[in-house]
């Protein structure tokens, strides 16, 4: 059963090239250590600043996996924080693809 992971939130205003070159960053460092790389989407029409990143698993328990391997790797967390989303704005969606 194949699943979507969506992280939604809002970039802080005037931050949208930081936010860019640190998810170039995110995503290189989660390819050369074997996560889940995200497709970033960045939203033309709603809330200002709004980007969604998607992530693709074969399963829940690779989504799972992902997520305890986070936990624990600084490097990654360090780099997830350079984005610049705005405090309480992240939400997590996770859908099964029929």
């Amino acid at each position: 059963m194949a699943v979507e992971v969506h992280v939604s939130g809002r970039v802080e205003p005037g931050r949208l090239a930081d936010f860019n070159e640190a998810v170039k960053r995110y995503q290189d460092y989660a390819r050369s250590h074997g996560y889940a790389v995200a497709k970033v989407l960045f939203g033309l029409a709603g809330a200002m600043n709004t980007v969604r990143l998607v992530y693709s698993y074969d399963d829940l328990n690779g989504y799972e996996a992902h997520e305890v391997r986070t936990l624990t790797d600084r490097a990654y967390a360090e780099i997830a924080q350079q984005m610049a989303l705005v405090a309480g704005s992240v939400h997590y969606e996770v859908y099964r693809l029929l």
